[in-house]
């Protein structure tokens, strides 16, 4: 008897020349889709998830996380992870017990696409690429960060604005614009909050024109506590780069510019939004947090190298600016290479030296002065985490994901590790210099970790949580650590039934202030329901009329 197969007619190819070609809702055969990279493409809740251990009951609130999620397969079939579509996970503690609530973010980029059923924005920040059906639809995909603030959450990625999310539902409310005043093109993934004044403090870069067209400027936001805009400062860039992440102190904001660059020609030619320069240095900007001046930035430099996530940032008693991150020894983002270079691959970039560099930086300095670290903690990992209790205060404490290439890792099980090999998670002081590591086999890798304090005022005294990756079985956990005794193990592994997709960043929300911010946003509260954004960014606008003026409207 035949095989059913054997009567299926062949199939048209997927992608042609690197496009795609078929009609049919399949992804290409890649790497970034294949494996623990295959899209999860779900939205759902499960109550009551199952656990080994004992979840501490005084951790009630919710881990937030996000992860890059292509909701259709893209247009391009060398798409990268970073352009998936940002699906939000809410896992909420409370008594020993754990729920899991997952959605997209719809953004103006996923209803277009999910309208037309079929992927219509082209390259990784390309507009160029785009199909002339979605000229003028913000391409954000809000796939980067997730936050709470002031009783939303804000999806974020740092080539657009926000989208405000509700923290119990995962409902969508809208674009954010904090009431009309926060209107730049884009805006940064990692905003920072000042614990002890409340104010957030954040910026966008490219954010001249739509956000696209390789300008040098800068944009630096401070928002008060009340949710009002009480700092605008304009600045420029030596050149258009990659500003990820970025450090506060007491005083002063650190803008770490990556030797990835932006060419407005080469995005017109198709090309990658981004490449690579291996000549160019890195570049530090620091900027006043209050009352500054377009030519207040200063700009120091120091020898070609990749920046990661920022750890802490504060003053010392010589005024001077502790910045504590992550820096490569080359190109992390391998699908970026220079001009007229071919693409690297995963297995060169997981055999780069990505240590924790502190930084002293004199705020008075000359710009253009070249810099040292200070010191290097002696070891390769990313996505650090803090007490976040402690931001622009002096610690001690900070904990890491870790590429240990002296654990074993199954490639014959597990193929190449999605992500990177993050294979252990450590716990890391400054003072002592002690180095405190787990590993969970040969089979398995992290994501990003977050800090979960208990209720005292003690640095690091708390709980550390993060997924774990299954890439044999491709199914996560979630680890549950005494955040001081890593290598002891988790105190809890709560356990999903299914594999979700790598996530970038995310963050736990004490229940308490939920449900503060729950009362003040009802509907008859003191401060009412958040507003979406009422009016199109200055951009959209700025199209809109040109488009008028040429079919001769008048406005």
């Amino acid at each position: 008897m035949a095989h059913l197969f054997a009567f299926t007619p062949i199939e048209e190819p997927n992608y042609v020349n690197g496009l795609k070609s078929s009609k049919k809702t399949k992804f290409p055969s890649t790497g970034m889709f294949q494996g623990f990279n295959l899209p999860s493409r779900l939205e759902g809740n499960i109550f009551d998830l199952e656990v080994t251990g004992t979840i501490p009951e005084d951790i009630n609130g919710t881990f937030y996380r996000v992860q890059t999620d292509h909701r259709l397969p893209p247009m391009y079939e060398d798409d990268i992870q970073f352009s998936g579509d940002g699906a939000v996970s809410a896992f909420r503690f409370e008594n020993g017990h754990c729920d899991f609530t997952h959605r997209y973010v719809q953004t103006d980029r996923l209803k277009a696409e999910t309208k037309a059923r079929k992927a219509l924005f082209g390259k990784y920040r390309n507009l160029y690429t785009d199909s002339e059906m979605v000229k003028g639809v913000i391409r954000t995909v809000s796939n980067t960060n997730v936050l709470f603030w002031r009783g939303i959450l804000l999806a974020v990625k740092e080539d657009g604005p926000p989208f405000a999310m509700d923290p119990a539902t995962l409902e969508t409310i809208g674009r954010y614009d904090f009431d009309g005043q926060v209107v730049s093109p884009t805006f940064t993934a990692h905003p920072k909050i000042d614990p002890v004044t409340g104010e957030m403090v954040c910026f966008g870069y490219q954010a001249g024109g739509d956000g696209h067209d390789a300008s040098c400027d800068i944009v630096v936001y401070t928002i008060d506590k009340n949710g009002v805009k009480i700092e605008e400062t304009w600045y420029k860039a030596p050149f258009c780069g990659m500003i990820h992440d970025c450090g506060i102190s007491e005083n002063y904001l650190v803008l770490p510019l990556t030797p990835l660059k932006v060419s407005l020609e080469r995005m017109k030619k198709g090309g990658n939004h981004f490449a690579w320069d291996p000549n160019e240095d890195q570049w530090y900007g620091i900027v006043p947090r209050r009352g500054g001046k377009p030519e207040d930035i200063v700009w120091l430099r120091s020898e070609n190298g990749f920046h990661g996530h920022v750890a802490g940032c504060y003053e010392n008693e010589d005024g001077h600016i502790v910045f504590d991150l992550t820096v490569a020894d080359d190109n992390v983002f391998f699908f970026f290479p220079p001009d007229n270079a071919p693409r690297e691959s995963l297995q060169k970039r997981n055999k780069l030296t990505s240590d924790t560099c502190r930084w002293i930086f004199d705020p008075k300095a000359k710009t253009n002065s070249h810099v040292k670290p200070a010191r290097l903690f002696g070891i390769s990992g990313e996505f650090s985490r803090i007490d976040d209790r402690f931001c622009t205060k002096k610690y001690n404490h900070f904990w890491q994901l870790q590429i240990d290439p002296t654990k074993k890792y199954d490639f014959e099980k597990c193929g190449s590790p999605a992500g990177g090999l993050f294979n252990a998670i450590g716990h890391f002081t400054w003072n002592e210099g002690t180095k405190d590591m787990y590993w969970a086999g040969p089979t398995t890798t992290f994501q990003e970790p977050v800090f979960v304090p208990r209720n005292t005022d003690v640095e690091g005294d708390g709980y550390l949580m993060c997924l774990l990756n299954h890439l044999d079985v491709l199914r996560n956990d979630i680890l549950i650590f005494d955040a001081l005794h890593l290598a002891k193990g988790p105190l809890a592994v709560v356990h999903l039934p299914f594999k979700l997709r790598l996530g970038l960043h995310g963050n736990f929300v004490d229940q308490r202030d939920i449900e503060a911010w729950q009362e003040l946003r009802k509907e008859n509260g003191e401060l009412g329901p958040v507003k979406p954004a009422l009016k199109p960014l200055p951009w959209q606008e700025r199209l809109l009329n040109g488009a008028n003026e040429t079919n001769g409207a008048t406005h």
